[in-house]
């Protein structure tokens, strides 16, 4: 056993960096003296390799990566949990290949689940066996003789650094064909990014491709999979040569990539670590009143008594959706911008839910321009995950537990700016009723010289005997007598945009293609609650609308006209 007392010492203690010292010294013994360790700290999290004095450096100014510093073994460092061969080449795999291995291990209910639809014990070996066939393709040693890397371990190290350093797909083929022959004979290393994908689609790691408009107007998937031309502004799907007119018929103007999300939370419960830290937020709420995490937070508890089913399993996720654009190239000069759409994983606690590996890319939005109020377009397939994950949920095995349980999944809360803010909710966020709370209630300013709006008056808020309401000086020369309008809720703006058509693209649409758009233009749909559609219309109020651009896709969830 590797002697771990020393890493719960202050890092500042001359015993912390002594027992860091022997710790890398046994290490390099056990494993046959190793120039290169793989190092634990809170930054490497024993993915990146280092010597000793290193290592030693980098836990005495960074300290060890808590997950890594609380396990009983430390599989990376050549320490075998007692009575578990089967672990004995852990050291070896990176994080992504432990998660398999536990999957292999505790078996995924969705081999069980799909060997009940085959009605039998045969159907069910078959199945684990096949996965268990990939697991073992995934374990497989780079070359006969390699300590240091499996087949899988060795493409996602190079897929990362491929990332980094913005390789091109050419230059990645250039390399994948040089490697096998640097390498020992009888390697295992893929020959071409084709493959390597093909590779990792198999374990789910994949993403899909869905062609859109280039106006914006629709994705050609489910009734306009198979059209050539889009239903509204009829552009054509294909690029189209400037200079001979010729369609280049199956190379698309746009691409949307959509990574699905269903089978990455699932995954997350494969892994029993993971599993255990998906629970933290249903036992760590705040007893003082103080907010350290969104789940002391007054949203998570009104959610939590309007669905207390929901509430009442642990494993139930809440996210978050944050989006914004950003030049993929990183030039000044390139007017380009594509917007990732990221979902924040809040059942972790504070120092790991903001861990760029906890949070999850679900849409790259492709350019040139930014997608503006034709954003809910590109959420459609997002959109539709999680109102399955809500009614129906998914059936998941759980390695901690060691149990199957139906997972269901929430959106509290969207984080941006305040102009993707106006795109994602569909209201206006310029001009004289810009503040999405106050609305038409919104205190405005003109200002001539400048020829801008500014917005005061917010000591309408405070109490009405506030020392700051007769404070002339401090604010805008005048005293303030005035009682804060009507704020709007979820359930106000879902009733005013109950029946609004929306109308998404960058085009006008005249002729014979109106009755077209009608179709595609998504208003309010049929399949939205049936207790809304039973409740009685409010009078529509025309200054309030007049500031709303469309109804956002986001009220396709049932539940967010409650946390909205």
């Amino acid at each position: 056993m590797v002697e771990k007392s020393w890493v719960h010492l202050n890092r500042a203690e001359p015993d912390y960096e002594r027992g860091a010292w022997d710790f890398v010294r046994s290490v390099a013994a056990a494993l046959g003296e190793m120039e290169m360790i793989i190092c634990p700290c809170i930054d490497c999290r024993n993915v990146d390799r280092h010597s000793a004095g290193i290592v030693v450096d980098h836990l005495v100014t960074r300290g060890m990566d808590l997950s890594y510093k609380m396990r009983e073994d430390w599989y990376h460092h050549g320490e075998v949990q007692s009575g578990t061969e089967s672990r004995s080449n852990a050291s070896q795999w990176n994080q992504e290949i432990l998660g398999l291995y536990q999957a292999a291990e505790f078996r995924d209910e969705e081999l069980v689940r799909q060997a009940d639809l085959c009605e039998g014990a045969e159907a069910e070996d078959k199945l684990e066996d096949e996965f268990l066939a990939k697991l073992a393709d995934a374990e497989t040693p780079l070359y006969p003789s390699c300590a240091n890397h499996s087949k899988l371990s060795a493409i996602v190290e190079l897929f990362r650094i491929k990332t980094e350093s913005g390789w091109s797909d050419r230059s990645f083929d250039l390399l994948l064909q040089t490697l096998p022959r640097m390498l020992p004979k009888d390697n295992v290393m893929h020959t071409s990014l084709y493959e390597v994908k093909r590779f990792l689609r198999s374990f789910d790691m994949g993403y899909e491709k869905i062609h859109a408009c280039v106006n914006d107007c629709c994705l050609f998937r489910k009734q306009f999979e198979k059209l050539n031309n889009c239903p509204k502004c009829d552009a054509s799907r294909w690029k189209i040569n400037t200079r001979t007119g010729e369609v280049k018929k199956g190379i698309p103007q746009k691409v949307l990539r959509y990574f699905p999300i269903i089978p990455r939370l699932k995954r997350m419960f494969r892994s029993e670590d993971m599993a255990k830290d998906l629970r933290w937020h249903f036992s760590n709420k705040s007893t003082d009143g103080k907010i350290r995490h969104p789940v002391d937070s007054v949203t998570w508890d009104q959610m939590n008594d309007k669905y207390p089913s929901f509430a009442s399993e642990e494993r139930n996720i809440r996210l978050g959706l944050s989006t914004d654009g950003f030049n993929p190239f990183n030039m000044k000069n390139v007017n380009y911008s594509a917007w990732p759409v990221l979902l924040v994983n809040y059942n972790m606690s504070p120092d790991k839910c903001m861990k760029e590996e906890n949070i999850m890319l679900s849409l790259l939005i492709p350019g040139p321009t930014q997608p503006g109020n034709n954003i809910d377009v590109y959420l459609e397939p997002l959109i539709e995950d999680l109102n399955h994950l809500w009614e129906k949920g998914e059936s998941t095995y759980d390695a901690f537990s060691h149990t199957t349980f139906t997972l269901r999944a929430m959106l509290l809360w969207t984080i941006q700016d305040f102009p993707a803010y106006g795109n994602l909710a569909g209201c206006k966020v310029k001009g004289k009723m810009a503040c999405p709370v106050c609305g038409k209630h919104t205190d405005s300013m003109w200002l001539t010289n400048c020829r801008k709006h500014v917005y005061m008056c917010h000591r309408k808020g405070l109490p009405p005997t506030h020392v700051y309401r007769r404070k002339k000086v401090w604010f805008d020369g005048k005293a303030e007598h005035g009682r804060r309008g009507r704020i709007l809720s979820g359930h106000n703006i879902y009733q005013l945009l109950k029946n609004y058509k929306n109308d998404f693209g960058n085009v006008r649409v005249t002729g014979r293609k109106r009755n077209m758009k009608e179709s595609v233009g998504s208003g309010s749909d049929s399949n939205d609650e049936t207790s809304e559609s039973e409740e009685e219309d409010e009078p529509v109020d025309e200054d309030e609308l007049s500031r709303w651009k469309k109804r956002s896709i986001l009220f396709k969830l049932p539940y967010w006209k409650v946390c909205s």
